[in-house]
């Protein structure tokens, strides 16, 4: 478990975008901050869960230059919430009322305020670590010189061994995002197991999108196999976003595994560059053009085996369809065996009426590779 940071936070706007970007990358890197986000009139830098944001100034519209918004850590949300309470009977302007806000970090809940000078400031807390699930097993899974946080479930019926699904998530994410794909599996007779990649809550080690997070869920996968009650012979890799990324190259290294699924990957990293000019920082901080193909599953379809399927809205703005089609026209050139469902009208979060619809799917793709032959 990472130590909690007392640094949840900040904004701030600045006179010239492009001059501050400069000045700053002199020392944020420096304590382990990376640029994962930049459009033309603001920047965001991230260490792990922690956010940095820089705005450009708009003329006429200016708070400073200066700061914007802090942010500072509380130790559980009853602090959070006596914070709000003790303010909002002093009269303080309260921006916010205490409100979960999981997309920006788990377990993240806050109240936010105004203090006298008129600077905004939140109050957050979030998890330290993942946290307990009732129906699941919590485990420690050996990685590639890491441990991996996770959650093993049991199916709902039926006699071991089972059949497992081992599901991985996008970035900023953890295990518990795939909790309830985890228990959609058990209840179709499949153990799952729901693994934090490297970087992410309740593993260790840095965040790589996919350089040695695949090395990880091989070692998982052995330790998956190794399970009383699984059956070692039918276990399939599932993952989303950066997780489907990762689930492609742990399948080009020809692990025992019937299947692997996709949801909405990158497969082609440096035409990944090229369509969203959003992560372009992110993918030359965290590895230039030479760190690009090592993490492209479109290079190495030759040596994927398992059946793929592969998962994609046509409106996804963050990894553009071109990716799933591109891998997919790969794939079938090597004479592989691949799936696609292209969802239409589906950007890089699904519908609850579209989630209903790509599980279908999912499940017919799994049923017919991880039956028993």
């Amino acid at each position: 478990m990472r130590p909690r940071s007392s640094f949840a936070g900040a904004a701030i706007e600045v006179s010239d975008l492009g001059r501050s970007v400069a000045f700053h990358r002199l020392w944020l890197p420096m304590l382990g901050f990376r640029r994962v986000w930049a459009g033309d009139n603001r920047v965001m830098w991230s260490r792990g869960y922690d956010h940095f944001v820089m705005r450009q100034a708009k003329e006429g519209i200016s708070y400073g230059p200066g700061a914007l918004w802090l942010a500072v850590s509380a130790e559980s949300r009853a602090q959070v919430d006596q914070v709000f309470a003790e303010l909002r009977d002093a009269g303080a302007e309260i921006l916010q009322p205490p409100k979960e806000l999981d997309y920006f970090a788990p377990g993240y809940y806050s109240v936010a305020f105004r203090d006298p000078d008129g600077v905004p400031i939140e109050v957050a807390h979030r998890w330290d670590d993942l946290p307990e699930v009732a129906d699941a097993e919590q485990v420690q899974v050996p990685g590639h010189g890491v441990t991996l946080g996770g959650y093993f479930f049991k199916p709902q019926a039926g006699v071991p061994p089972y059949p497992a699904v081992i599901l991985l998530h996008g970035f900023a994410g953890h295990a518990h995002n795939m909790v309830g794909l985890a228990r959609t599996c058990t209840a179709n007779g499949y153990a799952a197991l729901a693994l934090s990649l490297r970087g992410w809550l309740g593993s260790d080690g840095e965040s790589d999108q996919g350089l040695r997070q695949p090395l990880d869920v091989l070692a998982a996968i052995d330790w998956l196999a190794k399970r009383p009650l699984v059956d070692k012979e039918r276990i399939a890799v599932v993952g989303a976003s950066m997780g489907g990324q990762v689930a492609l190259l742990v399948a080009a290294h020809k692990p025992p595994i019937r299947a692997v699924a996709s949801f909405y990957g990158p497969t082609d990293l440096a035409r990944w560059r090229e369509a969203n000019p959003f992560i372009r920082d992110y993918l030359d901080d965290l590895c230039g053009p030479e760190g690009l193909p090592v993490r492209s599953p479109i290079l190495r379809v030759a040596q994927i085996d398992a059946p793929v399927l592969l998962v994609h809205g046509d409106r996804d703005e963050n990894v553009p369809v071109e990716q799933v089609q591109a891998m997919a026209a790969a794939l079938k050139g090597h004479g592989k065996e691949v799936e696609t469902f292209i969802v239409p009208g589906g950007t890089h979060f699904f519908t609850e009426q579209q989630n209903a619809q790509t599980r279908r799917k999912l499940f017919d793709f799994l049923r017919r590779h991880l039956n028993r032959s």
